[in-house]
């Protein structure tokens, strides 16, 4: 743990989220505003989230065991299983002595372990969606969290019975994304790398 982070009991946020920038970017957002607000966060994810590391500075990180059951067949769904077994049962056993106050999860399998060990410990619990789509893992989470943060109004796959919990809070936008927001729209050329033509290759 960061010496320098360690905050009032309550205190600290743990968010996770899937390994891939579709989950983390959002939840990079929060974590700057939340370290802003001098709130101790810790980051949860899986092995391919080390590749962001750079883009959490302040935040602790900590990488667990996740795994999907996608496309996988019966020794692969095993496999799968044992692994979120074992993730879960690691975050449940260190929750015991971090009392966090809420954690905020992005989506993304390596966020099924920590929000299914934070739902066991009774926490309070809140799942963010970034698209109109209500994903597999929030899906499956949906029933048990506290809230439901979404970026749209409207939320597919979202059942009726949980409306309740929904919140919109649209997406967070991270600084660097902020940090542009007067800058010039400059339109992609005919010639320009954003155009070239499908199949085409850089000549270096």
């Amino acid at each position: 743990m960061n010496p320098a982070a360690k905050t009032a009991r309550g205190q600290t946020i743990v968010i996770a989220a899937g390994g891939t920038g579709g989950h983390l970017f959002p939840a990079q957002s929060l974590a700057e505003e939340l370290v802003r607000r001098g709130r101790h966060v810790v980051l949860v994810t899986d092995e391919r989230g080390r590749t962001y590391s750079d883009r959490f500075p302040n935040v602790e990180m900590r990488l667990i065991s996740a795994a999907t059951f996608a496309h996988r067949g019966p020794v692969g769904g095993l496999y799968a299983a044992a692994k979120i077994f074992t993730g879960t049962f690691d975050v449940w056993a260190w929750f015991g002595g971090l009392d966090p106050a809420v954690i905020v999860g992005f989506g993304g399998y390596p966020s099924l372990p920590t929000m299914t060990a934070a739902i066991l410990r009774g926490r309070k619990t809140i799942i963010h969606e970034s698209n109109a789509l209500l994903g597999r893992v929030n899906r499956g989470l949906a029933r048990h969290v506290t809230y439901v943060a979404s970026a749209f109004p409207e939320l597919a796959r979202l059942s009726p019975s949980l409306r309740a919990k929904l919140r919109v809070t649209g997406n967070p936008v991270r600084d660097e994304v902020k940090a542009l927001r007067n800058s010039l729209y400059e339109a992609p050329s005919a010639t320009g790398p954003s155009c070239r033509p499908r199949g085409s290759h850089n000549s270096i």
